[in-house]
């Protein structure tokens, strides 16, 4: 195609001209325009041939003609017989580029201005398709109100119009750039021999420019069949002619476009490899695309430099030598005081990553391997943003143990100051909680909100320069349940029964030190059985460079593979720090959490005694037959022989609730919840419990557990908001209300309450 091309275009140059060989195929857009007109027309206005608008179609018909005759007149096409053209930059390409003349001997100043002719030729010669187009419209249009057809018609054919010269106008531009590259090029290489600077300008019509006018074209054209096929008058010759002439002009445009990026980058790769041989390495290049004109410029301050280097090499390697030199001196030096920070860095951070629980059910155990290693005073040490903390705490009586693994943004002593204000941070709220007798009284929950929300109020004063992400909890040490919020840190594994399993959760907490919202916080909770271990890991566990005899670098991106490391080293720390060795190398720092529950114990399951067994099936029948007293007797005397069976208490608690005795109801929901902390239903009945007997106090305590538990639950937040204003808590109240717009909520309950907020409000103000 390209030499196909490349003849018709010689062959215009030699018999006419060199500007009109171009806008001769400048004109296949103007056919390619006026067939778009034509099927606008056609399919937007039904009625509209040469019949009812003769008037109409003879005008657009001579108009066209002329507008194509003008064009190739102003372009040259009368050259043979002497006239030049209308326009001055045309008359002196067509006088000074003839065949089988050589421009080698004209001077740099002619060579320059016709340069930029050339490369200006293709935005002339789009204004002159846009100039002829308007010419054409402006004729129809005057034809159209002449004879007073209808206007709207004149609108539908504007539409038609802005599609012919967008088609005109573009073809003529990306036709006239691929046909006068060979000249551009011819020029500049002489211009390049004479050490003249050659990329000055470039087109108004870039590379990406290119791109988006191709991508309207193809979108254009199926636009106009979906238009000419929807208005149901569309022969199957007309369709047939319309995509045949589409395809037509996309392949020509398409093929010019790739054609001409295809030889700049084959001049790109010659002029590289020129100058890898220690040639000149000059770069004439054929595009006048914007970002290749750049590339092309630096390209040329690249050559320049090379050549001054190659002149000067023996003077610039003693004088790099001797830099270098100096520079390894002031580096050994940077290095030994940067050695003592980090050394000292690491003293700071020892006493923080302590392991110091005192249980006997749970038993913790941790293991970190920073990156960055170093050597001071010919001891190696190791430093990084890793830090694993435990800490038996007491709560309400009770014994927990705290956890927390994290991982601080950045390497080396970026990340171990993040660690070092962390573990501070976390230190000084554990010795407060031991401390404070109102911090003992805390929940759970509430111990670990409050600490997530201090943790997090210090790193957001870094402005996100310092994040953390981290996995953080506490475990009752006698019933095994776990407590825990995860930011943003790898999901911890449980190992049960020789099988590992990922501990996911919907919580869409950020890292510490990221802007969150206030509804995002979510403690989640884990029930574990004896024998069971939790592994926690920063990411390093799972960043891990393959060992591969390519030159490339693999790296795992599988995050499952860490279960099998926890299978295969048994929850043991060393050994699955032993089995991750095996697979590849670290590139990141990492650090291991191990937490055991009962590990050693074998605790008989809990089991009904048969009296109890026989009063709770008796106690159902009594549901089932309305009679509420002797199915609570019978759930009292069951109670009382079987006191630790979940099952019972949960029926009896339940029963209490439905016949209204709140008060034997919060008497065992007490001794209820203290045993059995994970279940988060009874909390919920708790909270409405405690509201019926008036506790205030226990009912919200009961409500925010749920809260942090279960942000969403809307009757939840809703009996909150009702419990804060019946102890005239209005903030707080108003607060809990705002998170309910995050819900999909029944808008009518939410109304109410707003409505009780205000009057309350008006009552304080009277």
């Amino acid at each position: 195609m390209s030499s196909f091309f490349d003849r018709i275009f010689k062959f215009f140059y030699k018999y006419i001209s060199y500007s009109f060989a171009i806008v001769f195929f400048s004109l296949l857009g103007a056919f390619f325009g006026a067939f778009y007109a034509y099927f606008f027309g056609s399919a937007l206005i039904p009625d509209f041939t040469m019949a009812n608008h003769p008037e109409v179609v003879l005008v657009f018909v001579v108009t066209t003609l002329m507008a194509a005759l003008g064009h190739s007149i102003e372009f040259g096409i009368l050259a043979p017989i002497g006239y030049q053209g209308f326009r001055s930059d045309t008359k002196k390409l067509n006088i000074t580029l003839r065949p089988n003349e050589t421009i080698r001997h004209k001077d740099i100043l002619e060579l320059e201005n016709i340069l930029k002719s050339i490369i200006d030729f293709p935005k002339e010669n789009m204004f002159a398709a846009v100039r002829y187009a308007c010419f054409v419209f402006l004729s129809v249009m005057i034809t159209y109100l002449i004879y007073k057809y209808p206007i709207y018609e004149l609108a539908l054919i504007f539409i038609g119009w802005l599609a012919a010269v967008f088609v005109y106008g573009g073809f003529s531009y990306i036709i006239s750039d691929y046909f006068t590259g060979a000249k551009r090029v011819e020029i500049k290489k002489i211009l390049a021999y004479r050490d003249v600077t050659i990329h000055k300008n470039y087109g108004i019509m870039s590379l990406k420019g290119k791109f988006i006018f191709l991508l309207i074209l193809i979108l254009l054209s199926l636009s106009v069949l979906a238009v000419f096929i929807s208005f149901e008058n569309a022969s199957l010759l007309k369709i047939s002619a319309f995509i045949t002439m589409t395809f037509f002009e996309a392949v020509i445009l398409i093929f010019m476009f790739f054609q001409s990026i295809n030889l700049t980058l084959e001049q790109i790769n010659e002029s590289a490899n020129s100058l890898a041989s220690g040639g000149r390495g000059a770069l004439p290049i054929l595009s006048i695309d914007k970002e290749f004109i750049q590339f092309a410029e630096n390209f040329e301050k690249a050559t320049r430099e090379v050549g001054r280097i190659r002149e000067n090499l023996q003077e610039l390697v003693e004088a790099k030598t001797s830099e270098l030199r100096n520079s390894l001196e002031i580096v050994e030096s940077l290095k030994k005081q940067q050695d003592g920070d980090y050394f000292l860095t690491s003293l700071l951070i020892k006493p923080l990553s302590l392991n110091k629980t005192l249980g006997s059910n749970v038993k913790t155990d941790f293991f970190i391997k920073q990156k960055k290693t170093f050597t001071f005073h010919g001891r190696e040490n190791e430093i990084g943003g890793d830090i694993c903390i435990t800490r038996t705490l007491s709560l309400r009586g009770k014994d927990y143990t705290f956890f927390l693994n994290a991982d601080a943004m950045g390497k080396s002593l970026q990340g171990a100051g993040g660690v070092l204000v962390l573990g501070a941070a976390v230190q000084s709220i554990l010795e407060r909680s031991n401390a404070v007798q109102s911090v003992k009284l805390l929940y759970a929950e509430r111990w670990i909100k409050n600490a997530y929300q201090e943790l997090h109020h210090i790193f957001e004063s870094f402005d996100c320069s310092m994040l953390v992400s981290m996995v953080m909890g506490l475990i009752d040490d006698e019933t095994g349940l776990v407590y825990y919020l995860n930011a943003e840190h790898p999901w911890s594994v449980l190992f049960r029964n020789e099988k590992a399993e990922f501990i996911k959760n919907n919580s869409e907490l950020r890292k510490l030190g990221t802007p969150v919202k206030e509804n995002s916080l979510e403690i989640s909770t884990l029930q574990l059985q004896p024998g069971d271990v939790l592994v926690l890991g920063s990411d390093g566990r799972d960043d891990i460079e393959f060992v591969s005899m390519e030159d490339l670098r693999k790296i795992n991106h599988d995050e499952e593979l860490f279960l099998h490391h926890v299978e295969r080293g048994k929850g043991d720390l060393k050994s699955i720090y032993k089995s991750i060795l095996e697979t590849g190398e670290l590139t990141d720092d990492l650090s291991l959490m191990r937490i055991s529950f009962k590990e050693n114990l074998s605790l008989p399951a809990r089991s009904i005694r048969k009296e109890s067994y026989e009063l709770m099936r008796k106690a159902r029948t009594n549901i089932k037959d309305g009679q509420l007293e002797k199915a609570k007797q019978n759930l009292v005397d069951a109670n009382k022989i079987n006191p630790e069976n979940q099952e019972i208490s949960r029926a009896l608690i339940r029963l209490l609730v439905r016949m209204k005795d709140y008060g034997l109801a919060a008497e065992k929901l007490n001794a209820y919840i203290e045993e059995f902390p994970g279940d988060t239903d009874l909390i919920y009945l708790a909270s409405f419990t405690y509201k019926q007997t008036k506790e205030y106090g226990k009912a919200i305590d009961m409500g925010e557990r749920i809260r942090l538990r279960n942000p969403g639950h809307l009757s939840n937040l809703l009996r909150l908001v009702q419990l804060y204003l019946l102890i005239g808590n209005l903030p707080k109240a108003e607060k809990t209300l705002g998170l309910t717009s995050f819900l999909t909520a029944d808008s009518k309950r939410i109304e109410s309450f707003k409505l009780q907020i205000e009057d309350y409000k008006k009552k304080v103000l009277d």
